[in-house]
C-alpha cells in the first residue's frame, strides 16, 4: 500500500485540485479517468467534468437488466 498514492500525492502537494471519474466504456473493463486544474481553479474542473458527462464520455451506466 505504501505506493497507492504514487500518482495523486505530489499533484495534492502541488495544490492542483483533482476530480476522478468512471469512463463509459459498455462491454468493457472498467476505466477510470483523472482531471487536474490548476490550483484555485475548482470552477474549470467541475465545468470540463459537467461537459464529459454530458456529452456521455464520463460517469456512471446501469448495467443492462435481464
Amino acid at each position: 500500500r505504501a505506493q497507492l498514492g504514487i500518482f495523486t500525492q505530489p499533484i495534492s502537494l502541488a495544490g492542483c485540485p483533482v476530480l476522478a471519474a468512471p469512463l463509459r466504456r459498455p462491454g468493457l473493463l472498467p476505466l477510470g479517468i483523472q482531471l487536474v486544474a490548476a490550483p484555485g481553479r475548482e470552477d474549470r474542473l467541475f465545468a470540463l467534468a459537467e461537459r464529459l458527462e454530458r456529452e456521455g464520455l464520463i460517469g456512471v451506466s446501469a448495467p443492462g437488466v435481464g
